[in-house]
């Protein structure tokens, strides 16, 4: 949070790019169960000041992601409109952004309401693409860490075990995807 406040709060000049970092950030810290507090609120307002329209998709989901996690549900069906039927966007964006996006915004939704066994359906459906996801490796691996946070809370234990595995197989040194695979593996069954 100490990062957050310091160096990616937005402020009135705050670019795009800026935002969709802030965005992350804060999403990965509330993965984890951390207090984000009135971040979500601010950073949902100065999302709401910007020109949505004809902007990436990437961006948009970044976008989405904070009005669903402020509980903003009107920006947030407002940016999925845009993710699913604006010409501009589209153009702006590489196809398969828009492929991914789309699903990928119903499961960010679901995911901030509370309903994560869709949201592990949402996105459960363009994991395999989501490496693909227009931004860098930890911001694409933020699709991975939430669907593997869906299936653990959805109590899907078999597949936040074999998610969990993934992540721990590729990576055993990381102290997060310990975490996530001793979670995983404390999962009771689902009934």
């Amino acid at each position: 949070l100490a990062i957050y406040d310091q160096v990616l709060q937005p402020h009135r000049g705050s670019s795009v790019p800026a935002l969709a970092d802030a965005s992350a950030l804060l999403w990965r810290l509330a993965l984890r169960d951390v207090d984000i507090g009135a971040r979500w609120r601010m950073l949902a307002s100065h999302w709401e000041r910007k020109r949505l329209q004809g902007q990436r998709a990437f961006y948009l989901v970044h976008a989405l992601m904070a009005f669903a996690a402020a509980g903003r549900t009107a920006f947030a069906r407002r940016t999925s409109t845009l993710l699913a039927s604006d010409p501009d966007t589209r153009a702006a964006s590489a196809g398969e952004d828009v492929i991914l996006a789309l699903p990928l915004a119903v499961g960010l939704q679901a995911f901030s309401r509370g309903d994560y066994a869709t949201a592990v359906d949402a996105i459960g459906r363009v994991r395999a693409i989501a490496d693909r996801c227009g931004g860098s490796v930890a911001q694409c691996d933020l699709i991975h860490l939430t669907l593997t946070e869906a299936a653990l809370r959805s109590r899907r234990a078999r597949l936040a075990r074999a998610l969990a595995a993934e992540r721990a197989a590729r990576k055993p040194q990381s102290a997060l995807n310990r975490l996530l695979f001793a979670r995983a593996g404390a999962a009771a069954p689902a009934a």
